[in-house]
């Protein structure tokens, strides 16, 4: 056992669920921007291709986020209210992974013998404006995905799955308790 009282396999199995859980929500959400593309440029024939790399920046995102959340990215932030941890990870999560789909597109362009501006030419279009309007809706993306973590966090999983995943009734307001 370990010191926090849960064995290795124990956590690798809740780190496995957790990354399996960001890289689906990132996957369905850059699919669904895949298809939005397509939707608007069905006149170009927007390559099918993108619609795989979809899973596979899903994953590596993921991971990404795993390996910031693990080096403790906006720890810090933990003692102010939910919803500015909430924004402040999500921004610090967006610049990581920005970061990181440069450093990416880079690399691939490396090997193809491209320069950094050549590398990043498809990116959100290669403009300033694209990049920036790609960065703030991946910031609005991670926002329930942040919440949803911080709130494993917060109350705990098992409150947070109870709270997700069980039925759940409105209670009504008593007449003797109206204010």
């Amino acid at each position: 056992m370990t010191s926090s009282g849960k064995s290795l396999k124990e956590r690798a199995y809740r780190m496995l669920k957790e990354f399996f859980a960001i890289t689906v929500y990132l996957w369905v959400v850059f699919g669904l921007l895949i298809l939005y593309k397509s939707a608007i440029l069905a006149k170009y024939d927007v390559d099918l291709v993108q619609h795989g790399l979809a899973l596979i920046n899903a994953l590596a995102l993921a991971k990404v986020m795993l390996v910031a959340k693990d080096l403790h990215l906006g720890q810090r932030y933990e003692r102010h209210s939910l919803v500015y941890v909430v924004l402040v990870k999500s921004a610090l999560f967006t610049a990581v992974l920005a970061l990181f789909k440069l450093l990416e597109d880079y690399v691939v362009g490396l090997f193809h013998h491209k320069t950094f501006q050549e590398s990043i030419g498809d990116l959100a279009g290669g403009t300033g404006k694209g990049m920036a309007t790609l960065t703030a809706l991946l910031f609005v993306i991670l926002i329930p995905l942040v919440a949803y973590i911080e709130l494993k966090r917060v109350l705990g999983e098992d409150k947070v799955a109870e709270l997700m995943y069980s039925p759940h009734t409105v209670n009504e307001v008593q007449p003797n308790q109206a204010a």
